[in-house]
């Protein structure tokens, strides 16, 4: 699964078909929580944050780079250490302090309520957090969470991962969002041999799957180098299964009615003991029901 942008009512009924089946494991690419500002509380956030940023620049050359986040420029702007400040711009600098704190404790909401299900299946968990989600996940998942971390082990399958985007959302502080390096991406999913499953948030270039080239080199780099049996990603909200030089390379779509869409979508992939792949069917929850379709 992938992309469930807090939607728990649709999460809810794919969880049950996986409590159900016979499935070892569950992966999940990144996403799981969302914006979790109203709609009046994100224009007044994005509105301080447009404030704050035509003086960001100032600052951070001021600081020789020290000053770097929208954090620390709110900071400095309320220590009385640049002298009087236009009231307009204490308030944005105020404000975005204050969000900061509220989105992260609704982003630990959501995680604890993700740590309730999980821990009520039998199945074994392992995810990678992605570009909506908060660097505070760990603080509910971390033995769940393989982001940049040590290799996972299922009946001798090996997992590893490394989440997020550069594409930060603009509706949340991107000072709460767990960061996302190319280099350090490609690095970490190299320093492995052989393993059978790769999962990342972000897609490898020429990967995406939904027509937009955004997709990383450095994925793409690792993906042919070290050629792992499945590739598993997210982000791009189109569901899409590839196979290229004997690699799986597989987007389950986005689990959570985003926006516009009104249903979800996730995968269900066998690798055996000889990691050979085989994809077994698609999922989509619509309404209350899923709708299934083998490959």
């Amino acid at each position: 699964m992938s992309d469930i942008h807090g939607d728990f009512e649709t999460f809810d009924y794919a969880l049950n078909y996986v409590r159900d089946s016979k499935a070892d494991v569950l992966t999940i690419n990144g996403d799981l929580s969302g914006s979790v500002l109203s709609g009046e509380y994100n224009k007044k956030f994005i509105d301080n944050s447009e404030k704050l940023r035509q003086v960001f620049g100032q600052i951070y050359n001021l600081s020789g780079g020290r000053i770097n986040t929208f954090n620390g420029v709110s900071k400095i702007l309320l220590s009385g250490e640049l002298g009087e400040i236009p009231k307009e711009l204490k308030i944005s600098a105020e404000n975005y302090l204050e969000t900061e704190k509220i989105v992260r404790e609704r982003m630990l909401q959501n995680y604890e309520e993700f740590k309730k299900k999980f821990d009520g299946l039998e199945q074994k968990v392992i995810l990678v957090p992605g570009n909506w989600d908060g660097k505070c996940i760990d603080e509910k998942l971390s033995l769940r969470n393989i982001h940049n971390k040590q290799k996972e082990e299922v009946n001798g399958i090996g997992f590893i991962g490394y989440g997020s985007s550069n594409a930060l959302p603009y509706e949340l502080p991107q000072d709460l969002i767990v960061s996302f390096d190319e280099d350090e991406a490609f690095k970490h999913l190299s320093s492995f041999g052989d393993v059978d499953v790769a999962m990342t948030h972000d897609s490898p270039r020429g990967f995406e799957g939904n027509g937009n080239p955004y997709g990383k080199f450095g994925l793409r780099s690792y993906l042919f180098e070290k050629q792992p049996s499945l590739f598993l990603y997210g982000h791009a909200h189109k569901l899409t299964i590839m196979q290229e030089k004997g690699i799986v390379i597989a987007n389950p779509g986005n689990l959570g009615r985003y926006k516009r869409d009104s249903y979800g979508t996730f995968l269900e992939i066998d690798i055996d003991e000889n990691s050979n792949v085989t994809p077994i069917a698609k999922h989509m929850v619509n309404g209350t029901s899923i709708n299934s379709e083998k490959f």
